[in-house]
């Protein structure tokens, strides 16, 4: 009896995926098959199939930057939409790499399609742009120089301290809400940042742990380190997605898909995190205190 109910049970989830996914807009997106689904009327998916699409980025590494041996861009994101693009049978695509606090303005300005740094959601970004589907998970950590000798865990520790983070990114507008700190330094790039902590001329930089991590591991001669202790409020973790225009609603819904489709592919988003350094903890939430 218990056989046939899980017979019956595998039948019925069968029937509905096939229902399920040839409903236009699920349809896959692998190759050709099921790719004019993204034609809710306003054209950007066919725009860009037509045209190309253009993909801004900033110097943030390691999410996004140029090689400079090879002058290509890089990166997890860049990995990421390499695959994205072929996924959706985007053929021409081009990079423009400029400072972070100018890709959205960029976007706006529809000097580029997509902001593929990843973007920090929140009500005041999502009032002028609209996001994708999430691609992988990332949360603030503190980093401070080796032995931490300010002796800096926790958000009241940075009160009277030097505090560095990239202007216009998540922490910049977290921080600078702030009167208690004695000083908050703006950077345009992480190395900037990580290098006048490891000189001394700042106390700490709030930063994604997976920047800070990363920086660490491949230099492992630099006197910096994670901040033991830290927990960051609800306001400073969640998924990495990626800008787009509101208007672009059919290219949202391609990329969107696409990605969730590369989530499901062990050698799609899972890969690239890993080729990165990274584990697969980044790929889904991790408990915050």
């Amino acid at each position: 009896m218990q056989a046939r109910t899980r017979e019956l049970l595998c039948v019925l989830l069968a029937t509905l995926f096939l229902a399920v996914t040839s409903i236009p807009g699920f349809a896959g997106v692998a190759g050709v098959t099921g790719i004019n689904s993204f034609t809710g009327g306003d054209g950007s998916f066919k725009r860009v199939l037509r045209e190309g699409i253009v993909i801004g980025i900033a110097d943030d590494y390691p999410f996004t930057y140029q090689d400079t041996k090879t002058k290509e861009m890089d990166g997890l994101d860049v990995r990421i939409f390499r695959l994205v693009t072929k996924l959706l049978g985007i053929e021409k695509v081009s990079w423009q790499i400029v400072q972070f606090d100018a890709m959205i303005p960029g976007l706006i300005a529809k000097r580029w399609d997509v902001a593929a740094d990843n973007i920090h959601e929140n009500p005041k970004r999502l009032a002028v742009i609209d996001f994708t589907s999430p691609a992988y998970w990332y949360g603030s950590s503190l980093a401070v120089y080796k032995g931490n000798p300010k002796n800096i865990h926790t958000a009241a520790d940075l009160a009277g301290k030097v505090v560095g983070a990239v202007r216009g990114s998540f922490n910049h507008n977290f921080l600078e809400k702030r009167k208690d700190l004695k000083e908050l330094k703006l950077y345009t790039t992480n190395e900037s940042e990580f290098a006048d902590l490891a000189a001394g001329r700042i106390d700490v930089t709030m930063e994604d742990d997976i920047k800070v991590g990363l920086f660490i591991k491949q230099h492992p001669g630099v006197p910096m380190e994670v901040a033991t202790g830290y927990a960051p409020s609800l306001e400073e973790y969640g998924y990495a997605r990626y800008g787009i225009r509101k208007d672009d609603i059919d290219l949202n819904h391609a990329i969107s898909r696409a990605i969730d489709e590369l989530r499901a592919k062990r050698e799609g988003i899972p890969k690239v995190l890993e080729d990165g350094g990274l584990g697969l903890r980044n790929m889904w939430y991790w408990p915050v205190k």
